[in-house]
């Protein structure tokens, strides 16, 4: 049966291939296979302190252990032998648990890992051939338990993947692997030093406490001369997969006969308390509908939360990873940054609408409502949230001197992103993709107001706090708070009047661009 299945996956696999662009396969073959020998080219390299070497294979094996795991849940289940397939077809689960277990072995991926897993052998090889031996067994080991690890994930996540809250755990998940991407420039060096100089034993004890990293520390003690040793992380392993084989014919069992029943009325009748509450606070109005409307697409729309998640995580992220470096100069400004992002992810807004833009421009009288609805939605995402940081990040610090910066720089991009935000998504609207996602000139325009939205935002503010700081001036600096303030209103100001000047005078124009997704 498990030759069946290898059968059905390699056919599946080669129809899927046909038609499709061979170019971004070959890129990221090759990103893949750059990767898997930067990780074995570790197992190759001279380490000054006892041990490092170990602690960086046992790091780097837990980020390829992680992306086995993660991959079925970043695309969403396995696209070839799918368990629904096998729902009505006579065959014990314990039979097909084995069958699609062994199936999974016949995996290209397991040629990359096993080129990355292999500086294991190296580094053992350097210290003999009962250290590289040891390596071997490690390798091996680490691939069964990547493969078996890769399965269970999919047994457990797999009812979820397919549903709305497992597609918005991907894009949390897709807008986190972006921001450690964003940030590796400052996090792999960091770490690299961390494990490479002996100064943090706290870090390597828990990298190579973690079970990617029970293969690395078997090596380092079959080259320290501890044999007996070096079998205890080995058994661990094995244990650890006979562990997860027997738990997956049961969630594979349970996975077929799962009921796809939809919620409870007590989960109903609970959301239904969330609508009334929140009708309550809004107004019943035109602009209550719109303000209730885009919050509810802050909160169900993929798009929108990715952009959200990847502000948060990349405005925290890169303040609280410099600042364990050493300087802490930066932190009080990742508040700052994340109001800065939101405000250039969301400078599309009606072009993400698409067609929805009639139902605005065919309502009487709507476009003032519309826009200044979809103003306060977003000052009430990104402002909050954005002072919250800044005053956490601004206190964690202890800079002091940064606290008319920060919240001078806060207010202006909060209130004159409130404006822009939507004053930029009438003059330049760009359509969405067919598949629903972005288009490249929508991400170039996102990325030109990184620059834009802080410059259009702070200049007047700077013009106060360089002279103060210059000279030392603190009531100066300070004196940049309400400058802010009132130049981040007139901003928001402007942008309502000019966007709803537009939106009213060449709606059947602006509808013509987003009617039709982008080709």
């Amino acid at each position: 049966m498990v030759g069946v299945l290898i059968g059905m996956r390699a056919l599946i696999l080669r129809k899927n291939a046909q038609g499709k662009r061979i170019w971004g396969t070959l890129a990221l073959l090759v990103v893949v296979l750059a990767l898997a020998g930067s990780t074995f080219a570790a197992g190759l390299a001279h380490y000054a302190q006892p041990g490092a070497g170990a602690d960086v294979l046992a790091t780097l094996s837990f980020g390829w252990l992680l992306g086995w795991v993660a991959g079925p849940v970043m695309t969403g289940d396995d696209a070839t032998l799918r368990l629904d397939y096998f729902k009505l077809l006579p065959i014990p689960p314990r039979k097909l648990a084995h069958a699609m277990l062994g199936a999974n072995f016949a995996n290209v991926s397991l040629v990359f890992s096993f080129l990355a897993f292999a500086g294991m052998i190296a580094y053992g090889a350097r210290s003999g051939a009962q250290a590289a031996l040891v390596g071997v067994v490690a390798v091996l080991l680490n691939l069964v338990l990547a493969v078996v690890a890769s399965t269970v994930a999919v047994g457990v996540l797999g009812p979820t993947i397919s549903s709305r809250r497992g597609r918005d755990f991907s894009s949390v998940l897709v807008a986190l692997v972006i921001t450690l991407l964003s940030l590796a420039s400052a996090v792999v060096p960091f770490l690299a030093r961390k494990l490479t100089d002996g100064s943090s034993p706290v870090l390597a004890g828990v990298v190579r406490g973690l079970p990617s990293g029970w293969g690395a520390d078997a090596v380092q003690s079959a080259a320290d001369g501890h044999t007996a040793t070096a079998l205890l992380p080995l058994a661990g392993l094995v244990a650890l997969i006979a562990a997860l084989v027997l738990v997956w014919p049961p969630l594979l069992a349970r996975r077929l006969t799962l009921s796809g029943r939809g919620s409870s009325r007590r989960t109903s009748r609970q959301k239904a308390y969330v609508a009334v509450g929140a009708r309550r606070l809004l107004p019943s109005t035109p602009l209550g509908a719109v303000i209730g409307k885009e919050l509810r697409m802050y909160s169900r729309s993929v798009l929108r939360s990715v952009q959200l998640m990847i502000a948060l995580l990349v405005g925290v992220l890169t303040s609280v990873i410099v600042a364990l470096s050493g300087s802490t100069s930066g932190l009080p400004f990742g508040g700052l940054l994340f109001t800065v992002i939101a405000a250039a992810c969301f400078t599309n807004l009606y072009g993400d609408d698409g067609s929805a833009l009639w139902l605005t421009l065919t309502t009487p009288h709507a476009e003032r409502a519309d826009v200044t609805g979809r103003q306060w939605a977003w000052f009430l995402v990104a402002g909050p949230p954005g002072l919250l940081l800044t005053v956490l990040l601004t206190a964690a610090g202890g800079q002091n001197w940064a606290w008319p910066w920060a919240l001078s720089g806060e207010a202006a991009v909060a209130l004159g992103g409130t404006g822009l935000t939507v004053l930029v998504s009438v003059l330049s609207m760009q359509p969405l993709s067919a598949d629903g996602g972005p288009t490249p000139g929508r991400q170039v325009k996102a990325h030109l107001m990184l620059v834009a939205v802080p410059v259009l935002c702070c200049l007047p503010p700077l013009a106060l706090l360089l002279p103060g700081a210059l000279t030392g001036t603190t009531w100066l600096e300070w004196t940049a708070v309400p400058v802010a303030l009132a130049w981040g209103a007139l901003l928001c100001r402007l942008g309502n009047r000019t966007a709803t000047r537009r939106l009213t005078a060449r709606g059947p124009e602006l509808f013509a661009l987003v009617r039709r997704p982008a080709s």
